[in-house]
């Protein structure tokens, strides 16, 4: 074993490897971060109509039913309003807070709407 003497060269954040030719980032771990990485819940509305002209609105939290608006309870202003993307994001928002009852969602239209 030869005994070298290394000079005084400062190490530095651009280490790269030669024979990577796309390198993206300087180091692995700065587009990802594993303990960033948490599950958030989905929520989807869905409006379905059946044979009978009947509307629904589905809230499903997860791929679970969690909610059913049934359009022949609602005034056709209200269903209008459900009809809008800010119905959609309306519903939304009220299964985020957790929907007590059709009433108080029902209330919470009424409200929207004047």
């Amino acid at each position: 074993m030869s005994n070298k003497i290394l000079e005084n060269i400062p190490i530095t954040e651009e280490v790269k490897d030669q024979n990577f030719k796309y390198n993206l980032s300087k180091f692995e771990y700065d587009l990802y971060h594993d303990e960033d990485n948490k599950v958030e819940k989905i929520i989807r509305v869905k409006r379905v109509l059946s044979q009978n002209k009947e509307e629904k609105w589905k809230l499903f939290e997860d791929n679970k039913v969690v909610f059913v608006v049934e359009g022949n309870k609602l005034t056709n202003k209200e269903k209008e309003f459900l009809r809008t993307i800010d119905g959609v994001n309306f519903l939304i928002s009220q299964c985020k807070q957790g929907i007590k009852s059709f009433n108080s969602l029902k209330a919470e239209i009424k409200k929207k709407i004047k």
